[in-house]
């Protein structure tokens, strides 16, 4: 049998098997046998879930170097979309070459309500086969909680999102009402430690960068941090913060980042709105150039400049963003600067501020953005931060962190 056949029979058997487990499922829902897991199976079932939603073509992986190698770990990472827990899954997957699988954190009410409840199945029940914990948003319970511990005794691994939320107006964290901090991920490592000495778990930062002109995202595994033995409240936060700031680290910095800020930053500050194509893609490079090696870049930018630039001024406007007349720019002022309410519309409605809204806390990127777009001096924060240049009490690192060339 010739490589292609064997390939196209072992999808059919993936799909027999995917397809047994739904037919098994609906079984239940009628009182018949129990409730069967597509995670029993879950090689099988995440291979036709990659051929329906083509993720293959649309992911690209980075930092796979800082894979732990094994359970337990959480892996902590910033919310974007609905199916960011299936990117992170599939990178642990991919460093693992398919040894490992994780579980992940899902909000319980995410499914309840029009239309979810005019199903003839239960969204809850399929997210849970499909190996989540639902916990409630904003103040989970003990009860809750416990069950992701014992994961971590088993030992197995989870994905959460210390948000809690997806981010809407593209913030890398999006602070809500009655939210004072993101979830603390020490609670778990700590506990998890406590009942086990011998276990040790690493935190493992997780970014995952969206581009919608291309439809292609990038997850990056960042350096894992670890919680002493022992640490009490004050070293728990510090890892809890440095996560954060790890995780915030880990965007990709693409076309759209760019275009977007320089496009804003001209609106902002009154300057010609008719600017050439030419002075734009000076600008885009010109912050390239400032970049730190530290910085994670796509790599289109070496590879495909100009297309880049083409085809994200054509999306920015296809939604009333720019004007394109010939070699020329025209930016459409109080579209750009309108503050559409932070909602799902608001990547749609504002694409240019949402884009910008994702480099916000890159102190040196902005500072950047801000030289190329009018051409004064500014001086960047500091990078570093409270526990960045020592080790607090309770936090220790991997090992030192390496460059991350684009």
């Amino acid at each position: 049998m010739g490589q292609l056949q064997y390939a196209a029979m072992k999808l059919l058997y993936c799909w027999f098997v995917t397809i047994v487990i739904f037919y098994r499922y609906f079984l239940y829902r009628v009182g018949i046998g129990k409730r069967p897991n597509f995670t029993d199976r879950w090689p099988e079932v995440q291979r036709v879930y990659r051929q329906l939603t083509r993720m293959d073509p649309r992911i690209r992986l980075r930092g796979l170097e800082h894979f732990p190698g094994q359970h337990p770990a959480v892996y902590a990472g910033n919310h974007i979309k609905f199916d960011d827990p299936f990117f992170v899954c599939y990178a642990v997957q991919e460093a693992s070459n398919y040894t490992m699988r994780t579980r992940f954190v899902m909000r319980d009410d995410f499914f309840v309500g029009f239309p979810w409840n005019l199903l003839p199945f239960r969204m809850n029940e399929i997210a849970e086969m499909g190996g989540s914990y639902n916990i409630s948003q904003g103040s989970p319970s003990l009860a809750q909680l416990k069950p992701l511990i014992d994961i971590l005794l088993k030992p197995d691994s989870f994905v959460i999102f210390p948000a809690g939320g997806r981010s809407r107006s593209g913030l890398w964290f999006e602070y809500r009402d009655g939210m004072e901090a993101p979830g603390s991920m020490a609670f778990f490592l700590a506990q998890a430690q406590r009942k086990n000495p011998d276990v040790s778990v690493p935190a493992v930062p997780v970014g995952r960068t969206h581009n919608p002109v291309l439809g292609v995202s990038t997850v990056i595994l960042g350096e894992p941090l670890y919680l002493a033995p022992g640490a009490r409240r004050d070293g728990q936060r510090a890892l809890d913060d440095n996560l954060i700031l790890a995780i915030s680290d880990l965007v990709e910095i693409n076309m759209l980042h760019l275009l977007g800020g320089l496009i804003y930053l001209r609106c902002l500050h009154n300057l010609n709105v008719d600017v050439p194509r030419a002075t734009l893609a000076e600008g885009v490079k010109a912050v390239l150039a400032t970049l730190s090696s530290e910085r994670y870049t796509d790599p289109a930018f070496n590879t495909d400049f100009s297309g880049q630039l083409a085809c994200t001024l054509r999306y920015f406007q296809r939604h009333g963003m720019v004007r394109l007349v010939g070699d020329a720019v025209h930016c459409e002022r109080d579209a750009v600067l309108a503050a559409p309410p932070v909602d799902v519309a608001y990547r749609r409605t504002n694409p240019v501020k949402y884009s910008a809204n994702q480099i916000l806390h890159l102190a040196d990127v902005i500072a950047a953005l801000e030289n190329a777009a009018l051409g004064i001096s500014s001086l960047p924060a500091s990078k570093e931060s409270p526990g960045a240049t020592g080790r607090p009490e309770g936090f220790t690192r991997a090992k030192p962190r390496s460059p991350k060339t684009g």
